[in-house]
């Protein structure tokens, strides 16, 4: 098995970094039980209704993780760190000249937001916009690193950040911040994260002047601006597929109930987040072998095997032990809601095929699923946002929403392969 392992790249660097992304889940979700624990249901609520806003307007900065990647992975095909040094100083440019403007107008949008939330103070938002800032910056350095497969220092980082959240929320709450210091744990571990990337990054900063090509002449700064509206509307429908359902449970339902849903949404999201590496690896190798103009579709055979193996296997534990899994990480404070849990893990796992099938035909250019995902995700928003009024209504939504994305995902693929052949 090990010696399989190392003959097959996309094998290896899926394992390093599912290794490193399981560290950083399991202390995800200790902070979540810590969380859980210390503070009330209703609480709870609000906290899993923040993240989920926050994982809704990461948007731009997971576009420019993908379009780093995209372009660092060409660069590391000719083995060029001169061309990804660049790459990073044309979009910390950027960041900051479009990123400092976006934050001030966040800012004023902030009182509405609270309202519709229905959260009493503004300073958990404000503490959210200033860590989206610092999150595109530490987006970008991480997109650079997974270009490069630089997947083991991908996962330290990530870890790190993990580490101080943890650490600081404990901290927070025990002094008595609850909602507020819990926000801003995430700022620090945002911090941290891009911190510790800067670190990892020095193989780039040290090694590009001794390069003697240039990767500058080979990608087409034109065309990264093109690349990135799609991949913000692909990312944009991708988060709203992700989080929107717990961000409408916090609008629709009442206190006790969103915070049911909210945990219900952390212990199924397991899924995701071990899956979720499957796709970040077959982004960075399908980009590489595009650009060489190989056929990558056997990578994406390889990612959808595994990805078929973990979650039908999470499923069936899901449906089997729903009340020990709730009990280890929340006590016997969720005990009415058990019997969703594997509905939602079924759902979680339609979204992992859903980020699958984005990220492979994102990495081929084949840029028309963003704008087919998006149409979708309005259709849906619209329809949780009228009738997603129970906890049942809204998983059944979102599973058929995920099924409609599956299929039109699938014919994209068969499509760009007819057009190969």
């Amino acid at each position: 098995m090990i010696q399989g392992l190392k003959k097959n790249a996309f094998a290896r660097n899926s394992a390093v970094l599912f290794a490193g992304s399981m560290v950083a889940n399991i202390l995800n979700y200790v902070f979540h039980l810590v969380v859980g624990r210390m503070v009330s249901v209703q609480v709870y609520g609000e906290v899993e209704s923040l993240i989920s806003l926050m994982n809704i307007i990461s948007v731009p900065a997971m576009t420019l993780t993908m379009v780093a990647t995209k372009y660092a992975a060409q660069c590391k095909a000719v083995d060029d760190k001169n061309g990804s040094y660049k790459i990073i100083e044309y979009m910390n440019k950027r960041v900051f000249k479009y990123g400092i403007p976006v934050l001030l107008i966040t800012f004023f949008a902030t009182p509405y937001i609270s309202s519709f939330l229905n959260i009493e103070s503004n300073v958990p938002l404000v503490i959210i916009w200033i860590s989206m800032f610092f999150s595109f910056l530490l987006a970008i350095n991480n997109g650079i690193l997974n270009g490069w497969q630089k997947f083991k220092d991908v996962s330290v980082s990530g870890i790190w950040g993990v580490v101080v959240k943890l650490v600081s929320v404990i901290i927070f709450v025990k002094i008595g911040f609850q909602l507020n210091g819990l926000i801003s744990s995430f700022l620090l571990s945002i911090i941290a994260a891009y911190i510790a990337s800067n670190v990892t990054l020095r193989f780039i900063l040290k090694d590009r002047r001794m390069d003697g090509s240039s990767c500058e002449t080979k990608v087409d700064f034109k065309l990264i601006k093109k690349y990135i509206l799609p991949v913000f509307v692909g990312t944009l429908a991708m988060n709203i597929f992700g989080n929107i359902d717990m961000v409408i449970a916090k609008h629709n339902l009442d206190a006790i109930v969103a915070g049911q849903y909210g945990a219900l949404t952390i212990v199924s999201k397991i899924i995701f987040f071990a899956t979720g590496v499957i796709g970040s690896v077959l982004f960075s190798m399908s980009a590489e072998d595009h650009h060489k103009q190989n056929n990558s579709l056997h990578i994406l055979k390889n990612a959808s095997y595994l990805m078929i193996f973990m979650c039908l296997s999470a499923i069936a534990i899901y449906f089997a032990f729903p009340g020990l899994i709730m009990s280890v990480l929340f006590g016997n404070k969720y005990v009415n809601v058990l019997g969703y849990l594997g509905q939602f893990a079924i759902m979680v796992s339609l979204f992992s095929f859903v980020n699958l099938f984005f990220s492979y035909l994102m990495s081929i250019s084949r840029t028309n699923i963003s704008y087919m995902l998006l149409a979708i995700s309005a259709i849906l928003l619209i329809v949780l946002l009228f009738f997603g009024t129970s906890i049942y209504a809204i998983i059944t939504i979102m599973i058929v929403a995920q099924i409609v994305a599956i299929l039109s995902s699938l014919f994209l693929v068969f499509y760009s392969q007819n057009l190969k052949v």
